[in-house]
């Protein structure tokens, strides 16, 4: 099973961040408790945005991190799919603003209708889910605008549940901490330094294909036109190919 990567699962939660700022709520809902709701998601994705790294790094080692992130995951592509679905309403509303006569007739002449769906389309962008487009043209009544904020209610009060489920994981039970508080850079585990030398000492057992390996050089610089070879070694990962390298350098 492959592992979550900081950078996409950091990306989907940085997104998700940016549309529940102040002026993106504007534009999904003018409902106030929905509002609420939707600060208190923006907070606790930044809190858990901040402890992402130190998930990540432990992962490898911790069934129980790498289960946080895939449910994390998970989480994230639901509350997108939610704040399409907003975003989808209030696309249906303004359309509704600017072809009342479109919607409310239902004897409308087909070059109106097409008017009005094409004014439609020009509307929707690339993040509204091609099945979210055919509902907005399923529900026409000014009133619906407020059914559907009244119905999204119970739904949003779930989501903000398992968003304090996944905070309150990260805090009492896996201790995540937050590594990039107060702008300071994230502690992340340094890599050795590579180099292209190699202590012969602690090598064993491949003298006789380094100079194999040499010899095949030496004759190739003998070669009487200008052309060279390539010498690959090849071989399952862990058998030694780069320290054999190494020697010959």
């Amino acid at each position: 099973m492959s592992f979550i990567g900081e950078a996409v699962l950091g990306a989907s939660v940085q997104m998700l961040i940016e549309k529940l700022a102040p002026e993106g709520l504007e534009l999904l809902t003018q409902h106030e408790k929905l509002k609420a709701e939707f600060f208190k998601w923006k907070g606790m994705l930044e809190m858990i945005q901040a402890v992402l790294a130190d998930a990540e790094d432990r992962q490898t080692r911790e069934k129980s991190v790498k289960k946080w992130l895939e449910n994390l995951q998970n989480l994230a592509y639901d509350v997108q799919d939610i704040l399409d679905e907003f975003q989808t309403e209030a696309f249906r509303r303004e359309v509704l603003l600017e072809e009342p006569a479109a919607v409310d007739q239902s004897s409308a002449s087909t070059s109106t209708f097409r008017k009005f769906t094409d004014s439609l389309k020009r509307k929707v962008t690339d993040a509204v889910a091609p099945r979210k487009i055919r509902k907005l043209f399923t529900s026409d009544s000014p009133r619906s605008s407020f059914n559907f904020e009244s119905k999204m209610v119970s739904k949003i009060e779930e989501f903000t549940a398992r968003l304090q489920a996944i905070i309150s994981t990260q805090k009492d039970l896996l201790k995540l901490k937050n590594v990039i508080s107060d702008g300071k850079s994230r502690n992340v585990r340094q890599r050795l330094p590579t180099t292209s030398l190699v202590n012969e000492a602690k090598v064993y057992g491949r003298k006789k294909d380094k100079d194999e390996i040499v010899e095949l050089l030496l004759r190739d610089d003998s070669r009487a036109d200008d052309g060279f070879s390539v010498i690959s070694i090849i071989g399952m990962g862990g058998v030694g190919k780069t320290t054999l390298a190494q020697l010959v350098y």
